[in-house]
């Protein structure tokens, strides 16, 4: 994988598993892959409830290679309140996703405007990490 790999899917329930598999293909045999599917998953899936669907119907998943790291970034075109990290109790069935994607990443935020949101994060690897000089 290198460069950045960006597609647009419509903001409906069933398109997360087609921002998936997208990832995993972007990804696919990088040592990350499993982490980074599953933060555009979760990411995917917070976009798809909290955007503002009524005036814009898509959200946009980002994924770009950097020496370190897999940057995944997810957009959307903005909703009431801003994405934070919650704390599900243990019998809820949602509520997760970023805490998910906090303990997946080395590092997440949020960037917002009245009409946009975006969430990234970086999912570290190791071994591409690079190389330290030699003594």
């Amino acid at each position: 994988m290198t460069g950045t790999e960006t597609r647009q899917f419509p903001a409906q329930l069933e398109e997360i598993g087609h921002a998936r598999r997208f990832a995993g293909g972007v990804v696919a045999g990088h040592p990350a892959a499993d982490d980074v599917v599953l933060a555009v998953s979760e990411l995917a899936a917070n976009a798809v409830e909290h955007t503002d669907a009524g005036r814009h119907d898509s959200f946009e998943v980002r994924i770009t290679h950097l020496a370190d790291a897999v940057l995944v970034e997810v957009h959307d075109h903005g909703g009431a309140g801003a994405p934070r990290l919650g704390a599900a109790v243990p019998e809820a069935t949602r509520g997760r996703g970023l805490f998910l994607v906090d303990h997946l990443s080395r590092g997440w935020g949020v960037t917002r405007r009245p009409d946009h949101t975006g969430v990234w994060c970086e999912i570290g690897c190791p071994c591409t990490a690079p190389v330290p000089a030699a003594a």
